[in-house]
């Protein structure tokens, strides 16, 4: 029987000025679906002291998932301000 999941959607406007921190970390996590929104490439960092061009690229109208998400998630828009959506899972 798979497990029972709580979804929680959220939508987050990214900037190309500094990293935004849109998932805390969180233990109860087990996964997480990020849609690029936007019109721009965003891109996924692992710590606030990145920039854009040190993170995995999501192009637009494209998605990343993840089954093993528990930490911070950070992340920076390429050029401009872009909209993306989350999907994240908890047990």
């Amino acid at each position: 029987m798979p497990k029972k999941t709580h979804p929680t959607i959220g939508s987050f406007d990214i900037g190309a000025d500094k990293p935004k921190q849109v998932l805390a970390e969180d233990a109860s996590r087990v996964y997480v679906i990020i849609y690029n929104n936007g019109s721009e490439t965003v891109e996924l960092l692992s710590s606030p002291h990145q920039k854009a061009g040190d993170g995995f690229p999501i192009p637009p109208g494209t998605c990343y998932d993840n089954e093993h998400c528990q930490g911070d998630y950070w992340m920076i828009s390429t050029s401009g301000t872009q909209n993306i959506r989350i999907e994240e899972d908890s047990e």
